[in-house]
């Protein structure tokens, strides 16, 4: 009984197409390319022992049959590797589109149970609310405690709730940044307002270093938030009680420059790019989803901006990034 070949349906069609644009470039019909380019050396070799034995006389009989089977042999050798190579590349590409596929299910698996999650989470928030104020009975102050700490573990789930989201929305193309002009100066001054009693009960001491008022940039206000929000805390938590929280900004040509300084263990120079992959945690004792930096690159990117870490063991660590001062102009200058 023969075997059915399994059809390949609209879906997977559809994710090896975005396989191949992800690529930017035909993999098939650049390996064809390399592949004819790979022949024309033997092919001229051939052509070249050919031309010295050119006479008729020399083509018959022995020198002949030579030639005649290392043609055959050139030409099947040439058969078999172009079909088991295209094998190989038909395989790798399939191999990438299950993986991109596997993936996509996961994310949208995780931000299905998260949505899911956020309106009982929401509902147990509340009622804690309203059972801390003492609005549906009297409660003693050892309960109090008991609720008050039920009510921080339902924001910590309630932030990796929205980080899922967030993350799930970057991965899917859903982000729809609404841009406009923003001052720079003014959401870090209102970041830094928020963070003032946790900076404050730690001990830390916050410098800050904005080099000019004029730090407009072209992009969505709440997302450049979001970044800056998730660079604080994460430094926040690095540093230790009675170091220096240094916070800069500056123009630099048609850019915009921010950093975020801490004085903590600092990061090791393997780790510096590892640290905005999802769920990456460098200290696992520490509170956190291992999200908010690779949201945060999410986000930079999304605005044709740059972000990166710098560090040196022991002596703190840098976060930077780089933003467009007007998005509109850079998108022009990439569509020239």
């Amino acid at each position: 009984m023969k075997s059915q070949k399994k059809k390949t349906g609209p879906p997977e069609d559809a994710m090896k197409h975005a396989v191949l644009q992800e690529l930017k470039e035909n993999p098939y019909s650049r390996f064809k390319m390399a592949f004819t380019l790979m022949t024309v050396i033997p092919f001229l070799a051939f052509l070249y022992v050919v031309m010295i034995i050119s006479s008729f006389d020399a083509l018959i009989g022995q020198p002949g049959a030579i030639l005649f089977i290392c043609l055959i042999i050139a030409v099947c050798g040439f058969s078999i590797g172009y079909v088991l190579i295209g094998r190989i590349l038909e395989r790798l590409v399939s191999y990438s589109t299950k993986l991109k596929h596997s993936d996509q299910l996961k994310s949208s698996l995780v931000a299905l149970v998260s949505h899911e999650l956020k309106n009982p989470i929401t509902i147990i928030k509340t009622n804690l609310g309203l059972l801390s104020d003492g609005l549906v009975g009297q409660v003693s102050e050892a309960q109090k405690k008991a609720v008050d700490l039920c009510v921080k573990v339902t924001d910590r789930i309630t932030r990796l709730i929205n980080d899922l989201l967030d993350l799930h929305k970057m991965e899917a193309g859903l982000v729809d940044l609404k841009r406009e002009q923003c001052d720079l100066s003014k959401l870090l001054e209102a970041q830094i307002n928020e963070f003032a009693s946790i900076i404050s009960q730690k001990g830390i001491k916050l410098e800050t270093e904005l080099l000019d008022t004029d730090l407009k940039i072209w992009g969505d206000g709440d997302r450049i938030v979001q970044v800056i929000n998730n660079l604080l805390s994460n430094a926040i938590k690095n540093t230790p009680a009675g170091q220096n929280l240094i916070l800069r900004a500056y123009p630099v040509e048609r850019f915009v420059r921010f950093e975020v300084a801490d004085k903590g263990p600092g990061i090791p120079q393997d780790k510096l790019e590892k640290v905005f992959d999802k769920f990456e945690r460098l200290d696992t004792s520490k509170e956190g989803t291992g999200l908010g930096l690779a949201i945060s690159k999410d986000i930079v990117e999304l605005h044709k901006g740059r972000i990166w870490a710098e560090s040196l063991p022991g002596k703190g660590s840098t976060f930077v990034v780089v933003l467009p001062r007007d998005l509109r102009r850079v998108l022009k200058d990439q569509k020239a």
